[in-house]
């Protein structure tokens, strides 16, 4: 599988990326990344490219990609260029989910758990099992898995 995230620094498009990683590395499935922008300050692009079961990099070219995670719609455009022709993994957050996870979970960093959410519920390589496992061991796993739950309906 190959994916895309894409957001602005602070709202955790790393931590999502991690996620994943280790939803991946305790099923024994490997993985690569490659943070192509990422570490971007507070408000600036963070891209991450991710092969999951394939490749020895994590390089993930333009119209390859099985899906692309958008967590700010500035990015739309941008992400719909790594997008397959041929597949509908296009996920995004739109600005009432972040009004949302605002208003009810008073932090937008709750953003990454609803995109997994999304991710867990479109694919079929990783279950909701899987994903609350890595989930556990966050700080604030109560409001991430309110946000991870929100984003399954």
């Amino acid at each position: 599988m190959k994916l895309i995230i894409l957001g602005v620094g602070g709202m955790g498009a790393l931590s999502l990326s991690k996620i994943v990683a280790q939803m991946s590395m305790n099923r024994n499935i490997s993985v690569r990344s490659s943070e192509i922008h990422g570490m971007a300050k507070k408000g600036g692009l963070v891209e991450v490219q991710m092969k999951i079961g394939e490749g020895k990099s994590g390089v993930v070219l333009q119209k390859t990609a099985d899906f692309t995670l958008v967590l700010d719609e500035a990015y739309l455009d941008y992400g719909k260029a790594f997008l397959r022709e041929d597949v509908f993994g296009f996920i995004v957050l739109k600005n009432k989910d972040k009004e949302w996870i605002v208003k009810d979970l008073g932090d937008i960093r709750f953003a990454n758990a609803l995109i997994l959410g999304r991710f867990v519920k479109q694919q079929n390589l990783f279950t909701n099992d899987d994903a609350i496992e890595v989930l556990k061991n966050f700080k604030f796993f109560k409001k991430n898995r309110i946000a991870f739950e929100r984003g399954l309906v």
